[in-house]
């Protein structure tokens, strides 16, 4: 072996490759297979062979990797398979005698080298072609097969894995490793650890330098963690991964990016077995992860994993995952950008387009970025380094500038000329440190020719550098425009370094980026200080100075580029805007960017799916005390700084629920840290500034006390405290609503029994807010709650313990002080007379009771407080007058009090009160100004008196007046002369001594005589006068009081005890009423929850319950436009009815009912016969016409809502009376359910604007004249039945005069006077039958037979809201046995011109015998043929048993039971038969045989009995032969019933059932008599007085049935045949034809120069166009859109002015000229295919709604002006598709954010103006964008389709999830929605499209209206749009073809046409007259049909289509366009 060696090592490339020969090969393996077979002398030496072998191998393996295939002998692969083979070998199967003794140890030993010498020979230069080679020899499979075999060693060694990595990091092998590694039992600890060191491909310990290179081995470990016995090793694992995946920034998104998080969720679903220590790290980690980027799958999931196993207790993982979320939402505060690019990767970057001129004078680049420390990468050093570049404009030469971000983390700017390189650099500031900065550069030229340039760099807002920098020359265009990406290369690498693919887009040159960016500089990021800012190097050397050019290397935020100087304050207000990105231009330059790497779009979460964990807090948190407050603080977070999230918490009721359910919360869990929580939550919700949210956290949270009164006693005072500071910071605003009264209903309702401490502490807590309320003055309301309060709580509580004494006494005396002061302005005697009665009646109240406090000490106190407010008055700046005479009167007053009362009681001269007065007499004094000499002596004299006094008996007092002696002398020394009588006196200003000096002084005669000679004669003049009348004044009152005590005792008694009782009452009332409303807002909110749970319960919800519940329906009142009830609605209320099939099988028990006796029915019918009959004609009164003049349309809008009438009524539905109110106001019509048992506590209360009203109809019910019946616009009806008069007082006369008046018509004829455009006026049904016209249309084949009864039936009366009225429709077959139902033949179909009761010949004799021989003895009942009708009630019943609410109503008709299995509807062809034999059953039949599948199948799987012969159970209906299915019979029937023989007979159904064969001569002729009470005016119920007799009689009616109203006294017209109609409408000159009707005739023509070379992306007739009555014939408004945003609106006419049968098309010139053309605004987003979806048009042809722009907004643009109306950012993603509904109410989006939303579309007058600010609903339950809605507002319905492959159904007034449809895919690949529509009858058509390598998989989808299957149809081509349209599905293809496909069977109607190019948009024009396609380079077509030129009477032929010039402007029939060579 050894020469082998040798000579391959020693020889030339060409020896060598001979030397590698088969036989060479062969020794070297035999040599290898050897190895453990050789004796054992020596191992060493076996181990060195062994070695060399290897050696020899790999050099081997490198030479023939070098070599051309025309050299070698042998190809690597055949060796690679030997060498694996012998890897494998089992040695254990060799006979024994080979084997040495260490066989065993020395093959693993071998095995390893050999796995070893792998690693060895994948070493090389050519490693990737190495690589292909050995994974064709499938190294993979042999390298797991060695595991499998391996058992024994694996545990002991961990080589293998190690090399594992190496071999599988390019093969997604990952999965079957796992599925290896797991099948060897359990792993050992260093195992595991290997798996972590190929992730960091070293050693895991050192994850923080390297990093993480391979996440699939740590999503193996995740996977393997529930595997794993050992909890320790779960825990080990657990704890690394948290540290490794956490480790930066970088990391955490690697780790985001491979889907870890779903991973994660996983895991944790099998918390059974994993370790609550492993859960917490993995459930911190998926915080950690989730606070970098979270998508709403995942969110879904984590939520879901919460779902509690069984209904009892929370998850285990509630707190944890409560924590993460709340860690999640605060990274995602405002520390981090929501959106960001991400270009980690070195070839990632924004490319820009070529820049050829400079816009503007100067550059500003403005932009978020956020960089982590540099990794090191040992295997690459290199001494440059590389820059990361921030952004970079270069000409084609070379020249331009850049920024750039240096490997320490320096920003630098520069400029490169033609000669020199000149940068700026920002010292001391390091970017890599993880965090998001605001970068803003701005470069301004200098002003002067020579002037300097500078440029100044900001970060975060604050100026950090100015300096000069040479300003780059803008004249030559920038080629190479780069943000954030590698950018312009200088200089040439050396070869030896292999390029990286190259990175090019289709805007940019061809550039490379080469190795350099590989090399890195020192890890560490230590920042060298430069010496110079700025530095000058020459061109073409940067690199090397600098370092290579690569991409940011992080994150980048928003980035914004201005051609001009941003000023400071520009800049700082653009730090304050946040971060989130756009890579476009949004200036009319259109220069967007495209993005190479990644968007990361972060997360937004839906308040309502979280508000359920709250639910599930269960007791077991009391450890984690605070999870409430966890998720408060949550909350706190998702809404911080996110106005959209704010808006949908108001939205979704949030706030409301989450008080509701933090009522619920156990009070174990309300402690001081939810306080806290909500204070904070408040306190962020005042910041934002949202006070609509702020007025609702006070509602709801705050003020709540249900709430705060649960927990222990210093949480609820808390709160209280709390309370108090926020209301003292701001009292205005609180008192209205939370002021005295709110408070004092507080302590009434929840403070009533609590232990007497904690009571007295709050009750004390909140009389004091109410105290601090009043001290701010109290309003009169506010004394009189307290009133109130007082009077009716006294008989509650008695007021006892001092605590609220003092409260109380306090609060009474602070009232009397206000009314006293303030309430008596003047300062005159009589004033201070009447205040004085004040003391009077205290004194009076303290003689005859005992009061809680001494009468004298209340007015002590009472003067005490009117001396301070005195003193405040006067010190006010704009004291009055008044003010100083009142301050001087309360002197006298309280001297006066003093003296009269002190004299008695002597402790009132407290110290206190002598002190105080005092200082507030000297107050006063020094504001006083003393000008008579009497007033200076009384002062005077009265301070000497008493200080005399105290200077005897050595009291205090001398030390209270000195100060006022001083200030009286000093003012008084020159008025009384003192300079001269008392020449000793101390001076008083300011001595020291003065005290003392004053007191001796006193007692010198001096002083004595001066006092006694001068200033006791002038006292007395003074003092006697004032005092003595206001004293007087006292005195004679209370004489006069006690005088007059006796009468007024009884007076006060009667007047007091009286009011206070009425007080108490309306208090009582009042309080009672509050309570109601406070109970019912609260069951609203229950109520919203519950409604909310209905999503997040159902199987798109986050709560989706792991096993879902049977769903079971009940029809809803929705209708489409043909007035089909379609839909099934939830019934949340299901009931089996078990116990009703129990008593038919008589099971039950049994209840008999007493019928009243026939007898009794006839006297009573005699009573109220009727014999001639009025039409139902209004005459509207005089007043009610003069009233409606006066209402100008223009005041309408500008008036204020008033009521204009309010009356009493019913609601009639089908299953109930609802006794309600109706308001008629000047803007909308109100109903206000007033029944007590409410259904799911809403009742049936509607609001509706009355612009919406389309009809109103007048109706009977019941045969009287009492009803209306209201058509909304949306399809929506309301039956309301009027009492049927009342007396009216006239304002003529002053009695009250008898005008018997129907309420009905003055209801009926005040909403005509509102509404007068819309509705057809006082018409009987015959006159609104003859004015409608349809007569005429139905002749003419306007409009279907179906159509035309429903139309029949509602204007004669007939109703879907009263089972005794409703409509009736014929039957119109007699074959329901053969096996195929042959239309043509007329003998499949019934006589229409006989009543059903003789179609069968047999039967007319007995019929005619019976009327002929009918005699009623009494002369009351009238002859008739049929004892029974064809409609009544129970017939309806009966036919719709299957259906709740009918199931309901038969078994209530049925005394509570099923009717027995026989006389059920079980099969058509069986009714059909016995109509035959029994002439007394002649039930016609009922609307739903012609389009409601669903009423012959037993959905519900009710109990309905079996057949007695057959012993066959009725289950579902037993169809005709003919019919497969109940949708193949309702469609064949359909058919049938618009089938030529039926046509041409109808006439003679209708005559008879509405017509002139209803009654009368004609009626008896024809068989056609029915009983006398079936007819309208047969009775008069009014006539009864009887109550028990009406109702009796009310009942006979209702089971007979009610004739329809007459609408036609002579014979009906028959209808015109198909030929007919086409050869009139050729002879017309307006008319058009439906190209449905002719799909075999469709000609093309084009028109050009709309849009030529750009796609129109949308083509457009709106269809209901208002135009007024002198433009009728004038074009209607065709609206075109192409790419480039360009809106064209167009004349269009269906028909042709000259020439036959085409149309007419007036080009908008506006389009073409540059000057005039209107465009849309604002710039779509990047990378958005711009299709038709993302528009829609108003029907009025006046606004445009557009989606995929950049900001996520929804625009409105003005059609007529070009202008933007409205901008709508709701969404928190791109929108990415909208419809329009049918009527034009609501505009439904779908976005990126995976929601839908639904837009009321506003209306002024009838005309739409916009968006409602506010989206009516938000649809949740998809996890993929949403990529197509559809919306019908008349069925209730929103369909949106997803890119999850799912297609979601919801309703759109309560926004309720009503089921998902998944398209049937046999792939596995990714199924998207690209397209869905939905039909008038609500099927909902959906194209899916299957992503795979090679092809589209296409196809289309049907579901009925009710979510079944109907069937699918793969298709050849990529459908661009499509619609639906009647009966018809029109798509178009982007391979150029036009089809048209039958709705129901899905198959193409006609052969595509060919387009020749990709069809952008199509859309039918009304009246299905053409079909209009937008073309990709911009040609318009219009298809419709092309009938032979038939001359109309004296026109010429001008054949256009054979000119090839450009038409005139004008231009009726375009170029035809040939759409035959689809070649």
């Amino acid at each position: 072996c050894q020469p082998h060696k040798l000579q391959v090592k020693s020889v030339g490339q060409r020896n060598a490759l001979q030397a590698v020969s088969p036989a060479t090969m062969e020794v070297l393996m035999r040599v290898l297979a050897d190895c453990d077979n050789w004796d054992d002398r020596n191992p060493e030496e076996v181990s060195r062979k062994a070695e060399l072998t290897l050696k020899c191998l790999t050099e081997v393996v490198h030479i023939l990797l070098t070599s051309s295939s025309d050299q070698r002998q042998v190809e690597t692969s055949t060796i690679l398979e030997n060498y694996f083979k012998l890897l494998n070998s089992d040695h254990s199967a060799l006979p024994n005698p080979r084997r040495c003794r260490q066989w065993e140890s020395r093959f693993i030993a071998l095995q390893i080298q050999m796995l070893n010498t792998i690693t060895a020979m994948l070493d090389c230069t050519d490693r990737p072609v190495l690589q292909a080679i050995f994974l064709n020899s499938n190294c993979f499979e042999h390298l797991i097969r060695l595991l499998q075999n391996c058992k024994l060693f694996l545990n002991a060694n961990n080589k293998v894995a190690d090399k594992i990595s190496e071999v599988f990091k390019e093969r997604i092998g990952y999965a079957h490793i796992y599925e290896v590694l797991k099948s060897l039992g359990q792993p050992s600890r260093e195992l595991l650890e290997e798996l972590m060191n190929m992730a960091v491909e070293g050693d895991h310990m050192a994850v923080g330098i390297l990093g993480i290179s391979n996440v699939q081995p740590l999503l193996l470990l995740i996977q393997w963690l529930p595997e794993l016995e050992s909890h320790e090793l779960q825990i080990f694992i657990s704890n690394w991964l948290r540290r490794i995946c956490c480790i930066d920034r970088q990391s955490r998104a690697t780790c985001v990016n491979a889907n870890m998080v779903i991973r994660i969720i996983e895991t944790l679903n099998s918390h059974s077995v994993l370790h609550s220590t492993c859960a917490e790290n993995l459930i911190a980690l998926l915080g950690s992860l989730g606070s970098q980027s979270m998508g709403s799958e995942e969110l879904l999931q984590l939520v879901r994993l919460l779902r509690p196993e069984e209904l009892r207790g929370a998850h285990p993982y509630v707190v944890p995952v409560m924590r993460a979320l709340l860690a999640m939402a605060r990274k995602q505060g405002l520390a981090s950008a929501l959106q960001y690019f991400n270009l980690h990767h070195s070839m990632a970057g924004i490319a820009l387009p070529a820049i050829h001129r400079w816009p503007g004078s100067a550059f500003s680049f403005n932009a978020w970025l956020c960089l982590d420390q540099d990794r090191v990468d040992p295997g690459m050093t290199s001494k440059s380094g590389k820059r990361k570049q921030l952004y970079s404009f270069f000409t084609g030469s070379g020249m331009g500038f850049e920024a750039f971000i240096t490997c320490s983390g320096v920003l630098v700017v520069a400029v490169c000329t033609k000669r020199e390189y000149a940068t700026v650099m920002l010292p001391d500031h390091c970017f890599f440190d993880s965090l998001w900065h605001n970068i803003t550069i701005v470069h301004v030229p200098g002003k002067r020719p020579f002037g300097q340039s500078l440029v100044y760099i900001y970060v975060n807002g604050q100026q950090k550098v100015s300096a000069p920098l040479r300003f780059p020359a803008m004249n030559e265009s920038f080629t190479s425009c780069c943000i954030g990406s590698a950018g312009q290369r200088t200089t040439t690498p050396p070869p030896s370094q292999i390029p990286d693919p190259p990175f090019s887009s289709p805007v940019m040159p061809h550039r490379t980026s080469l190795g350099g960016i590989l090399a890195t500089g020192s890890w560490g990021g230590v920042i060298g200080k430069p010496e110079f800012i700025t530095k000058m190097i020459s061109a073409g050397t940067q690199d090397s100075e600098w370092g290579c050019p690569t991409s940011l290397e992080g994150q980048l935020g928003s980035v914004i580029i201005f051609h001009e100087a941003l000023q400071p304050s520009q800049v700082k207000a653009l730090y304050l805007a946040g971060k989130n990105p756009i890579c476009l231009d949004l200036s009319a330059n259109l220069l967007h960017g495209r993005l190479t790497g990644n968007k990361v779009v972060n997360w937004d979460i839906k308040v309502s799916m979280l508000l359920l964990l709250l639910l599930f807090c269960s007791a077991e948190a009391r450890l984690e005390k605070n999870i409430v407050a966890t998720f408060i603080l949550m909350i706190k977070h998702f809404i911080q700084g996110h106005h959209v999230n704010q808006e949908n918490l108001i939205h979704s009721h949030g706030v409301a629920t989450l008080g509701a359910l933090l009522q619920k919360v156990p009070s174990i869990l309300m402690d001081v840290n939810v306080l806290m929580a909500v204070q904070l939550l408040i306190e962020q919700v005042s910041v934002e500034k949202n006070m609509q949210l702020l007025q609702q956290m006070y509602h709801h949270l705050l003020f709540d006390f249900s709430i705060w009164n649960s927990g222990d006693f210093p949480f609820r005072i808390g709160h209280i405290q709390y309370l108090s500071t926020i209301i003292k910071d701001s009292r205005r605003l609180f008192r209205k609503k939370y002021g005295v009264q709110f408070l004092l209903d507080t302590l009434r309702i929840y403070y009533g029994d609590l232990a007497p401490d904690d009571l007295r502490t709050i009750r004390t807590s909140l009389y004091g807010l109410i105290k601090y309320f009043l001290s701010k003055g109290g309003s009169h309301e506010e004394i009189q709650s307290i009133v109130g309060y007082i009077a009716a709580t006294s008989d509650e509580e008695q007021v006892c313990n001092m605590g609220s004494d003092n409260e109380l006494i306090q609060l009474l005396t602070d009232i009397l002080l206000c009314i006293m002061w303030k309430g008596i302005e003047k300062s005159d005697d009589d004033a201070w007379i009447e205040r004085g009665q004040v003391f009077s009646a205290l004194t009076k109240l303290g003689m005859s009771n005992e009061l809680l406090r001494p009468s004298d000490e209340i007015k002590l106190n009472l003067l005490e407080k009117m001396l301070e407010w005195s003193v405040t008055d006067n010190r006010d700046s704009k004291a009055l007058p008044t003010h100083a005479e009142n301050a001087f009167k309360l002197l006298l007053i309280v001297q006066g009090f003093l003296q009269a009362e002190g004299l008695i009681n002597s402790n009132l001269w407290t110290e206190k009160v002598c002190a105080m007065a005092a200082a507030k007499l000297n107050t006063l004094l020094q504001t006083k100004v003393i000008e008579s000499q009497p007033e200076a002596c009384y002062l005077l004299g009265k301070l000497e008196g008493i200080l005399s006094r105290s200077i005897e008996e050595k009291t205090e007092t001398y030390s209270f007046l000195i100060p006022l002696v001083r200030t009286l002398v000093s003012k008084i020394y020159e008025l009384l002369f003192m300079n001269l009588h008392l020449p000793s006196l101390p001076p008083t200003n300011g001595s020291p001594s003065f005290f003392e000096d004053f007191q001796e002084y006193c007692r010198s005669d001096e002083w004595q005589v001066y006092i006694d000679k001068y200033v006791s004669s002038k006292f007395f003049l003074y003092h006697f006068l004032p005092l003595f009348n206001c004293y007087e004044a006292f005195m004679v009152n209370m004489h006069k009081r006690d005088r007059e005590r006796g009468e007024s005792k009884l007076k006060f008694q009667v007047r007091f005890s009286v009011s206070a009782s009425r007080k108490a009452r309306q208090e009582n009332l009042r309080y009672n009423s509050m309570l109601k409303q406070l109970s019912s807002q609260h069951t609203a909110t229950l109520r919203q929850w519950r409604a909310a749970q209905l999503y997040l319960f159902s199987e798109r919800g986050p709560w989706a319950e792991r096993k879902q519940r049977p769903v079971h329906w009940k029809l809803s009142s929705v209708e489409n436009f043909s007035r089909m009830r379609l839909k099934l609605v939830q019934n949340y209320n299901f009931n089996s009815h078990q116990d009703a099939s129990d008593l038919r099988d008589n099971l039950g028990k049994v209840v008999f009912t007493q019928f009243s006796s026939e007898s009794l029915l006839l006297e009573v019918v005699k009573q109220v016969k009727v014999s001639d009959l009025e039409d139902d004609i209004l005459e509207l009164p005089e007043e009610d016409t003069a009233a409606s003049s006066n209402l100008d349309e223009k005041d309408e809008e500008s008036q204020k809502e008033k009521l204009i009438l309010s009356e009493d009524c019913e609601l009639i539905t089908i299953i109930d009376v609802i006794p309600g109110r109706l308001e008629v106001t000047t803007h909308h019509i109100y109903f206000f359910d007033g029944s007590i048992e409410k259904e799911e506590g809403v009742g049936f209360d509607f609001k509706w604007h009355l612009s919406q009203i389309r009809e109103i109809h007048l109706r009977r019910y019941n045969l009287r004249r009492s009803a209306l019946e209201i058509f909304l616009t949306d399809q929506t009806n309301y039956f309301l039945n009027f009492n049927k008069e009342v007396w009216l007082q006239s304002p003529e006369y002053c009695f009250i005069s008898a005008v018997f008046y129907q309420v009905r018509n003055k209801v009926y004829s005040r909403i005509l006077s509102l509404r007068s455009p819309n509705i057809s006026g006082t018409r009987s049904p015959q006159e609104l039958f003859k004015a409608s016209g349809l007569m005429q249309k139905w002749v003419n084949r306007e409009i279907s037979n179906f159509d035309y009864l429903i139309q029949l039936n509602t204007m004669a009366g007939r109703t879907y809201n009263d089972l005794a009225q409703y409509p009736v429709f014929p039957w119109i077959l007699r074959d329901y046995t053969s096996e195929e139902l042959d239309l043509n033949n007329p003998a499949v179909f019934r006589d229409l011109s006989k009543p059903i009761g003789v179609v069968n010949e047999k039967n007319a004799k007995t019929v005619k015998e019976k009327y002929e021989n009918f005699e009623d003895p009494l002369g009351i009942i009238d002859k008739f043929h049929y004892g029974t009708h064809y409609s009544n009630a129970a017939g309806v019943m009966h036919y719709l048993i299957r259906v709740e609410p009918f199931t309901t109503l038969h078994i209530q008709l049925q005394s509570g039971r099923f009717d027995c299995a026989d006389r059920q509807f079980h099969s058509i062809p069986a009714t059909w038969q016995a109509l035959m034999d029994n002439p007394n059953d002649v039930k016609e039949l009922i609307p739903e045989f012609f389009y409601f599948p669903e009423f012959l199948e037993n959905q519900n799987g009710f109990n309905l009995g079996q057949l007695q012969m057959s012993k066959e159970v009725v289950n579902d209906v037993l169809l005709p032969k003919w019919a497969h299915s109940p949708e193949d019979f309702i469609y064949k029937h359909r058919k049938a019933l618009e089938s030529e023989y039926v046509s041409a007979h109808l006439h003679e159904w209708i005559d008879l059932i509405f017509g002139y064969k209803q009654r009368g001569p004609a009626a008896v002729e024809a068989l056609n008599v029915f009983y006398y009470c079936t007819y309208e005016g047969a009775v008069d119920l009014d006539a009864l007085t009887d109550e028990k007799e009406r109702k009796a009689l009310e009942g006979m009616i209702n089971n007979f049935g009610q004739t329809p109203c007459q609408l036609l006294k002579e014979p009906h017209p028959q209808r015109l045949s198909a030929e007919e109609v086409v050869q009139r409408l050729t002879k017309s000159d307006t008319s058009t034809l439906n190209i449905f009707q002719h799909l075999t005739e469709l000609k093309s023509f084009f028109i050009e120069g709309i849009s030529d070379g750009v796609p129109i992306v949308k083509a457009v007739v709106p269809k209901n166009q208002s135009r007024s009555f002198i433009s009728q014939g004038s074009p209607e408004i065709l609206v075109t859109t192409s790419l480039n945003c360009v809106i064209g609106t167009h004349g269009w006419l269906p028909y042709d002015k000259n020439i036959s049968n085409y149309f007419t098309f007036i080009k908008d010139t506006t389009v073409t000229n540059p000057k005039t053309q209107r465009s849309m605004s604002g710039p779509f987003a990047p990378g958005l295919e711009i299709t038709s979806k993302l528009f829609a048009v108003s029907h009025d042809a006046k606004l445009l709604f557009s989606g995929g722009h950049w900001d996520n907004s929804i625009r409105v643009t003005s059609l007529t002006k070009g202008k933007l109306m409205g901008q709508h950012i709701r969404h928190m993603d791109i929108v990415t598709c909208l419809a329009i509904d049918h009527c034009g109410i609501h505009l439904i989006s779908g976005s990126r954010d995976t929601t839908c939303m639904i837009w009321q579309i506003v209306q002024q007058g009838g005309v739409p103006v916009g968006l409602a600010p506010k989206p009516l609903q938000i649809l949740y339950g998809h996890t993929d964008e949403v990529s197509s809605v559809g919306i019908s507002t008349e069925l209730d319905m929103a369909v949106s389709g997803s890119r999850d492959g799912t297609v979601i159904v919801r309703t759109i007034r309560k926004g309720q999830y009503v089921r998902t449809l998944r398209p049937p895919c046999e792939s596995s690949l990714l199924l998207t929605v690209p397209n869905l529509a939905v039909s008038w009858e609500g099927h909902i058509v959906v194209h899916t499209s299957v992503e795979g390598k090679t092809t589209l998989k296409n196809a289309l989808h049907l579901y009925s209206v009710n979510g079944k299957y109907l069937g699918s149809e793969t298709l050849k081509e990529e459908v661009s749009d499509l619609c639906v349209t009647g009966e018809y599905i029109v798509m178009g293809s982007l391979q150029g073809f036009l089809s048209i496909r039958d709705l129901y069977s899905l198959s193409l109607s006609i052969s595509p046409l060919a387009m020749r190019l990709p069809i952008h948009c199509i859309s039918v024009t009304k009246e299905y007259s053409h079909i209009l396609v937008g073309l990709e380079d911009g040609k318009l077509i219009i298809v419709g049909v092309g009938k032979p030129a038939e001359m109309r009477s004296g026109q010429l032929s001008r054949k256009l289509w054979g000119s090839s010039k450009r038409l005139s402007q004008i231009s009726s029939g375009e170029t035809e366009y040939n759409t035959q060579d689809s070649k």
